[in-house]
C-alpha cells in the first residue's frame, strides 16, 4: 500500500467523482487513504456515494467555503508521507500512483508535482503557467512573456521534456510531501476558487521548493465539471477568478506595482466584458457582479 493519502475536494461532480473513484480503487497498489471534502452539495446523494464507497473517508462540510479550505479540512485528515490533491473530474490510468510514487521518493529534489492532463478527446491541457505580473493579466500579453522573457516556459518547452519546472502548477493534480505542504501552512484560504494553486506555488519558490511536472505520467482531466453546471455557477465561478486575481495582486505585488496590475486587470476586463455583453447577455451579469467588488477595492486602494 501506497504511503499517500488523496484529497479530493467535491461539488455536485458525482459522475465524474465516481469515474475517478473507480480509477484510484483500481490501481495495482492502493492509496493508504482517500479522503473526499464535499463542500455542501446538498442534493442528496452524498449519502449513496457514502454507501457505495465505504472505504473512503467522507467529510461533508455544511457551507461552501470553497476549494482551499477543503483541501486543508482533508489535509488535516491524512496521516502518510504523501499528499495528493486531485480534482474529481481526473481519471488515473492503474499504473499512474504505483509507478509515480516509487519515482518521487527517489527524488527528494521535486517538491510540487504535477503530470500531464489530457482532456477526453486527447489534447494535452498544460496544466502550469507563469507567475503573474503587473501586465500579464491579459493572455495576450503573457503569451509574449513567455515567449521572449521565459522561453523555457513556453508549452512546447515544457512539453518536450520528461521532465520540466513550470513555474507554477494547477491544483488539478499536485502530490508533494506532507513536511512540505505543512511547511507551506498549506493552501490560502482567502482564494475561495482559483488562484490558489499559483499562490500555493508562488510560496514554494520563495521558499526554494520546485515546482514539477513530469510528462512521462499522464492523466484525463476533464477540466471545469464543478464550475459549469449552470449558468448561475459559470457567472458566479468566472467572476471569481477576476477576484481571485485581485486577491492575487494584493497579497504578492507591492507599491505602483501593485496599484498598476489592479487598474489594467479592471481595464482589460471591463472592456471584454462590456464588449463581449454585446453578444453573450452572461458577461453582462458577470460584469454587474465584479462592480461592487471593484468599488470596495479600489476605495481601499486609495485610502491614505
Amino acid at each position: 500500500m501506497l504511503d499517500l493519502s488523496i484529497v479530493i475536494v467535491n461539488y455536485r461532480s458525482w459522475a465524474k467523482i465516481e469515474s475517478c473513484l473507480q480509477s484510484l480503487v483500481q490501481q495495482t497498489d492502493l492509496a493508504q487513504e482517500i479522503i473526499v471534502v464535499d463542500n455542501y452539495s446538498n442534493d442528496g446523494i452524498l449519502e449513496k456515494f457514502i454507501e457505495k464507497f465505504p472505504f473512503i473517508t467522507w467529510i461533508k462540510n455544511n457551507k461552501n467555503d470553497g476549494f482551499a479550505a477543503a483541501c486543508n479540512i482533508g489535509a488535516r485528515k491524512a496521516s502518510t508521507k504523501w499528499l495528493l490533491f486531485l480534482n474529481p473530474d481526473t481519471n488515473l490510468p492503474k499504473d499512474c500512483l504505483p509507478t509515480l510514487i516509487p519515482f518521487c521518493d527517489l527524488h527528494s529534489e521535486y517538491h510540487l508535482i504535477s503530470i500531464k492532463q489530457l482532456d477526453e478527446k486527447g489534447n494535452n491541457t498544460h496544466p502550469y503557467g507563469i507567475f503573474p505580473n503587473a501586465l500579464n493579466s491579459l493572455g495576450l500579453i503573457r503569451s509574449l512573456n513567455r515567449l521572449f522573457l521565459f522561453p523555457d516556459q513556453t508549452k512546447r518547452a515544457i512539453s518536450k521534456n520528461s521532465v520540466s519546472y513550470p513555474q507554477w502548477i494547477s491544483g488539478s493534480f499536485v502530490l508533494i510531501r506532507a513536511k512540505h505542504f505543512n511547511l507551506l501552512n498549506g493552501w490560502d484560504e482567502k482564494f475561495w476558487i482559483y488562484f490558489e494553486d499559483v499562490d500555493l506555488s508562488k510560496r514554494a519558490f520563495e521558499k526554494g521548493l520546485k515546482r514539477v511536472l513530469l510528462n512521462d505520467w499522464q492523466c484525463i482531466h476533464s477540466h471545469g465539471v464543478s464550475s459549469r453546471q449552470n449558468k448561475t455557477i459559470k457567472i458566479l465561478t468566472k467572476s471569481e477568478v477576476v477576484k481571485s486575481n485581485h486577491k492575487y495582486i494584493d497579497k504578492h505585488f507591492v507599491g505602483n506595482t501593485r496599484i498598476i496590475a489592479h487598474i489594467w486587470l479592471r481595464l482589460h476586463k471591463s472592456l471584454e466584458l462590456i464588449l463581449m455583453g454585446i453578444i453573450d447577455p452572461s458577461k453582462k451579469k458577470i460584469f454587474k457582479t465584479l462592480m461592487p467588488f471593484w468599488y470596495q477595492l479600489f476605495s481601499k486602494q486609495v485610502k491614505p
